[in-house]
């Protein structure tokens, strides 16, 4: 039971924006997708996630395609952060995590205790009674991503929970994208199935138990991440010149440019 790709292809406006994409998102790992500008990563992102509909290919939910699960418990299932959330209403960070809660039956009560320990788990506590739109886009970031955790904190009976993210660790400073990335890896610990895309290679490969690689709207490579960077696969992607080396402190691939 998991979110999959099955043979996906992408085509508007006159391009092919993804082509015969096969990605498995399993639960209680990390899937990280890493690619150039352009290369289709939040193409793919919003296919999954139900936004755009496949030109080729079925997008499968716990074994039923996306399609056919009614949006509420689609959502108790999926949880989504988007690269950007615009929201212009006057909602404090408690009402927005919130919003994850909707399609839960779980009571007031309990409702609030996770709200708060999203808030809390995102450190983002502190603003729980602050407007939305007074804060800085790395606390506005933050406080989405509480809703989205909040979404699919606790698990359900009609399947596996799901995570997407895209390019969560943008708008952080450094401290915040290794709680980002420690967050992560624990909710995959706790079952959960990740996806998401990020830019930094080096990030991608100390949080994914699962590396793809995409370029041109196609997987160019797909594994694990000690069998995926390779200095000529990244010349070849990427276009630079780099050396593969481990990290000191994981023994985890770390490109150097």
């Amino acid at each position: 039971m998991s979110l999959v790709a099955d043979d996906i292809s992408l085509h508007l406006a006159g391009f092919d924006l993804l082509r015969d994409i096969d990605l498995t998102v399993v639960p209680g790992q990390v899937t990280a997708v890493v690619g150039p500008n352009g290369a289709g990563k939040t193409s793919l992102l919003r296919v999954l996630a139900g936004d755009l509909a496949a030109s080729h290919g079925r997008v499968l939910l716990n074994g039923n395609p996306l399609s056919s699960w009614d949006m509420e418990a689609r959502a108790r299932m999926l949880a989504v952060l988007p690269q950007h959330a615009p929201l212009e209403f006057p909602f404090t960070a408690r009402e927005v995590v919130s919003l994850g809660r909707t399609p839960h039956r779980t009571g007031r009560v309990r409702d609030s205790e996770i709200v708060t320990e999203a808030l809390e788990l995102a450190d983002a506590r502190y603003l729980d009674k602050r407007f939305y739109t007074q804060m800085s886009g790395g606390e506005k970031q933050r406080v989405q991503l509480a809703r989205v955790l909040a979404q699919i904190w606790e698990p359900v009976d009609t399947g596996e929970r799901i995570l997407v993210l895209d390019e969560p660790t943008a708008s952080f400073d450094l401290s915040h994208q290794q709680l980002t990335l420690a967050i992560v890896r624990r909710f995959a610990d706790n079952g959960v199935g990740v996806l998401l895309v990020v830019h930094d290679l080096n990030l991608a490969a100390r949080c994914a138990d699962t590396l793809v690689v995409l370029s041109c709207g196609r997987i160019a490579a797909q594994g694990r991440p000690d069998d995926v960077l390779h200095e000529a696969l990244i010349e070849q992607v990427f276009g630079v010149s780099c050396v593969v080396q481990r990290h000191p402190a994981d023994g985890t691939p770390l490109v150097i440019t």
